[in-house]
């Protein structure tokens, strides 16, 4: 069979593929989803407005087909969506297309190829909700700039030198998501410029690059209502001496917690109320009941305590006792629950007559 030449006559506008999007995600993805992909492509390397409805039409699919197909790419990493309040797809950005199992675990740096997202507007039919198939970890209310928006950010003499900041700590040029986030903590948290520098220098001294883990940190620096860099350093050290604490206690240490073990700690100090000596017993308890680091173990010690309304120390071992009481006067019981009785008590007692034993052994 004889090979064919493959060859193109430039035209004025034309659409770039990514040669890892063909060899690696075009062949698992169906018509329709491929059919999406190409054409977001298509729209945003010609700057024009989309919606959901005008998809459809243009492709002759259901709103809800749009739909599985944006979600199915966001899932994917290929895309971005974003949501405003009521989980309505606002907002599209185009990620840079790695090979898969090559994104960052539990983040993802968002790069749109043109450096521009593509706009979906939210009007008239595009107020579609996604429902439960939505991305779980989307922000409540994170606002979507346009690049024009983003453009006169970037004219603020502060903003500008902030960006340069933050470029030289992330070691590589900002992608369209993170001037999103960083004009979001800026302008929707209203972060100062020299906090923001803190905020990001933080985050990278504790080994993570990603603009979506600043975003995570500064929220929850907002919800504590952390506004001076004064504030945020009491924060930052008091919070590293006890993760490093527990990961010690745990056999973790030589490194930095992680989103989810984070997330454990703040947990068992801001919900539950307990102090750092409650939560190294409940760690040294989990170690010596299973011998290796469960955050999930030591949980439902700590929950346990919780409900009983245990707060220092002296309640841990008042409770000790009582459970090692009950245990000692508790009858022992079966699969189903139903207390055991002893060898005597299952001993069917009987009446015999010994007259008429004897009488019945007589004729025999």
């Amino acid at each position: 069979m004889e090979k064919i030449s493959l060859y193109e006559s430039r035209a004025a506008g034309y659409t770039r593929v990514s040669n890892c999007f063909v060899d690696h995600f075009m062949t698992e993805a169906n018509e329709a989803q491929i059919k999406i992909y190409l054409y977001l492509l298509r729209s945003v390397s010609s700057g024009e407005d989309i919606s959901v409805p005008s998809i459809a039409d243009r492709f002759n699919y259901t709103e809800r087909d749009i739909l599985r197909s944006l979600i199915y790419w966001d899932k994917r990493g290929l895309i971005t969506l974003d949501f405003d309040e009521d989980r309505n797809v606002r907002g599209i950005c185009l990620n840079e297309v790695k090979k898969p199992g090559s994104f960052e675990a539990g983040f993802k740096d968002v790069v749109s190829p043109t450096g521009t997202a593509v706009s979906a507007a939210p009007t008239g039919s595009q107020q579609l909700s996604v429902s439960d198939e939505a991305p779980a970890e989307v922000p409540a209310a994170r606002p979507f700039y346009s690049a024009d928006r983003i453009r006169e950010f970037k004219e603020d003499q502060n903003v500008s030198a902030l960006l340069f900041t933050a470029e030289m700590y992330m070691k590589r040029p900002l992608s369209s998501s993170d001037l999103n986030s960083i004009m979001y903590i800026y302008d929707g948290l209203h972060f100062s410029p020299s906090l923001m520098e803190f905020l990001i220098a933080y985050c990278v001294d504790s080994g993570h690059r990603s603009m979506r883990y600043v975003e995570t940190v500064a929220l929850d620096w907002h919800a504590k209502n952390i506004t001076t860099v004064e504030e945020a350093r009491y924060e930052t050290e008091n919070n590293r001496g006890e993760y490093y604490e527990v990961l010690k206690a745990f056999g973790l240490s030589g490194r930095n917690p992680v989103q989810s073990e984070i997330e454990y700690i703040r947990r068992w100090k801001d919900e539950y109320g307990f102090s750092s000596d409650l939560i190294i017993e409940a760690v040294n308890r989990t170690m010596s009941a299973i011998s290796k680091p469960s955050f999930k173990y030591a949980d439902s010690i700590l929950l346990r305590w919780k409900n009983k309304n245990i707060s220092d120390m002296s309640a841990v071992k008042k409770d000790d006792e009582e459970r090692k009481d009950q245990k000692g006067k508790a009858p022992a019981r079966d699969k189903g629950g139903t207390p055991l009785s002893t060898k005597f008590q299952n001993f069917i007692e009987r009446d015999y007559n010994f007259s008429e034993l004897e009488k019945r052994f007589a004729r025999n």
